[in-house]
């Protein structure tokens, strides 16, 4: 008996101690692994919100009011994080962003690219740069609006299960009067079970 253990503990150990395995996940069946936040609820939020704020008409209203031009956005540094993880709420802000933007709904200012854009101006306005040829001071766009929300969780443990209820708000408002124009919230509510073992 202890000879027929001996490889099978030798081959334990090899596969151990062997290089890692990889594997390409796809995005679009990308389910979570536990009851965590994830990277599977990424697009079901993009989604969700998306899919509110075409049927809100808020696009609509604006292009009829304005000559059928896109409004402009500035997006919030990140969503409120009232949850007991660390996530990179940005990235939330920032894919429904570029969904905007590929879509043609609304032009967005870049406001991580401001101090940048200053130094270029100041560097550009020195002695080192044909005055002809220069960027002009005064030409940024102001946002009219700004995208914002939350993200927000409770947790629930019980012995081996841990349920986890995420609630995400948004809302778009409007810098010169801070009327809300649009607001909706996704939800979602996971339950994960740890293995007997572990």
């Amino acid at each position: 008996m202890k000879k027929c253990l001996i490889p099978v503990l030798c081959l334990l150990f090899m596969s151990a101690c062997g290089g890692t395995a990889t594997k390409e996940i796809d995005l679009n069946t990308d389910t979570a692994e536990n009851a965590d936040f994830s990277s599977a609820d990424l697009a079901r939020i993009t989604d969700g919100m998306m899919n509110s704020i075409s049927a809100n008409g808020f696009y609509q209203m604006y292009a009829a009011e304005h000559a059928g031009q896109k409004p402009v956005m500035l997006l919030a540094k990140s969503l409120l994080n009232n949850t007991d993880e660390h996530i990179n709420t940005r990235l939330i802000l920032e894919k429904i962003r570029t969904r905007m933007i590929n879509e043609g709904q609304a032009q967005f200012v870049d406001d991580q690219a401001f101090d940048m854009a200053l130094d270029q101006l100041n560097l550009q306005a020195s002695d080192l740069y044909d005055n002809a040829k220069a960027a002009k001071i005064g030409k940024f766009v102001g946002a009219k609006y700004v995208l914002r929300g939350s993200i927000s969780n409770i947790r629930k443990r019980d012995g081996r299960e841990n349920i986890n209820f995420v609630n995400v708000t948004m809302d778009i408002f409007e810098v010169e009067t801070l009327l809300i124009k649009w607001t909706d919230e996704v939800e979602f509510k996971r339950a994960s079970t740890k293995g007997a073992l572990r």
